[in-house]
């Protein structure tokens, strides 16, 4: 049972706490978290048309993933749909307001102005930026990450609080934390007889998570 201090507070880790929020998912939350990440993907590929193919879905895959610090989801894409219209329409881009720090902004705009490769996308971001680049990764369908956020510190942790309370997490607390993930999803298969990715169960409890403690 990994325990992370933080700030000299100790929070507990356990595939056992996401576990327990799996299994108290409905049929239509197992449904949703399994296709969180394709929908998530749709999106930035609709908007890509909707731009006539002049921002290419990975960069707003970037500006989404740039965006979403405490950042709830539904605004999240608000947030990137206008970055991306502003920057489409040669708009000024100081009078698009976002529900996010203005440091985020300002690499959702660098992310616009790169070349769209990964790995620009993944420097912009930041080295430090865990959640963010695995989030971008998981958006543009690479099963390999592992994105955890606020939501699902918490769900490991067993503990409910808003976004801006969850602490900030290291290097090494994050690796903790998705092999947390993976251990969870390997008991969840076998239990169940299943075959879920880690970005399944991430998403499914995820989505359970806030609807029990209405987030």
């Amino acid at each position: 049972m990994p325990t992370l201090t933080i700030a000299k507070q100790d929070y507990k880790v356990t595939k056992g706490n996401i576990h327990n929020i799996y299994k108290q998912a409905s049929q239509d939350e197992i449904n949703a978290g399994l296709v969180w990440y394709k929908l998530a993907k749709d999106f930035t590929m609709l908007l890509e048309s909707t731009l006539d193919f002049e921002i290419s879905y990975k960069k707003i895959a970037g500006v989404i993933a740039a965006l979403s610090v405490q950042n709830q989801w539904n605004t999240n894409k608000k947030d990137a749909l206008n970055v991306c219209m502003a920057y489409f329409e040669n708009n000024n881009l100081d009078d698009v307001l976002v529900s996010t720090y203005p440091i985020c902004k300002d690499k959702a705009i660098k992310i616009l102005q790169s070349d769209g490769s990964n790995d620009s996308i993944e420097t912009i971001l930041g080295v430090n930026a865990r959640k963010t680049k695995n989030f971008y990764w998981n958006i543009i369908g690479d099963e390999r990450a592992i994105t955890v956020d606020g939501h699902a510190f918490n769900i490991a942790s067993n503990r409910v609080s808003s976004l801006k309370d969850v602490p900030p997490i290291s290097k090494k607390n994050y690796k903790i934390l998705q092999t947390e993930y993976k251990l969870a999803t390997s008991f969840i298969n076998k239990k169940y007889n299943l075959s879920l990715k880690v970005s399944d169960v991430q998403a499914i409890t995820w989505v359970t998570y806030k609807r029990i403690n209405d987030k």
